[in-house]
């Protein structure tokens, strides 16, 4: 059964479009709720690329029903997103973020992006730019190295 929840939730956000009516019966206590903090912490309703994918997501599976206002949840603290503080999701949460933490970035601007790691991050720049640095300047010295042969080739 559906009904339209016209209230404040846990959070204290009125939300006039949670169509959801609770039957302890049905969901576990407390499932329903965990359920928007994780819509929360995977969708985050103040990121616009987040709600670019969304929209095209939406755009793209027109034929499911798929909650538009999931994107709307109201925001989580920086406590609440520990995954310690999930009981429901928290097995699922955990092997999203070992799946995200062992991605490996694939493409240049990718790797520039990637700031989880922070010293792997510098030394793999600093490292292209030496490697560049030391190409072009190598490359300047022996141009200049064979303009001096050629002008001395024609002038002994």
């Amino acid at each position: 059964m559906v009904c339209k929840y016209s209230g404040n939730n846990s959070f204290g956000v009125r939300n006039e479009h949670l169509l959801i009516c609770i039957f302890s019966d049905i969901f576990p206590p407390g499932f329903v709720e965990e359920t928007i903090r994780t819509l929360a912490l995977l969708l985050p309703s103040n990121d616009r690329k987040t709600k670019v994918w969304f929209q095209k997501e939406l755009n793209r599976c027109s034929g499911f029903s798929i909650d538009k206002k999931a994107i709307s949840c109201p925001l989580l603290a920086s406590k609440d997103r520990q995954t310690r503080k999930f009981e429901f999701w928290h097995d699922r949460l955990v092997m999203l973020k070992q799946a995200f933490d062992e991605a490996d970035p694939k493409t240049v601007r990718q790797w520039w992006l990637d700031r989880r790691k922070p010293v792997q991050w510098f030394n793999f720049w600093f490292a292209v730019a030496l490697v560049v640095g030391l190409t072009v300047l190598f490359g300047v010295i022996q141009s200049i190295e064979g303009g001096f042969q050629v002008w001395k080739a024609y002038h002994p």
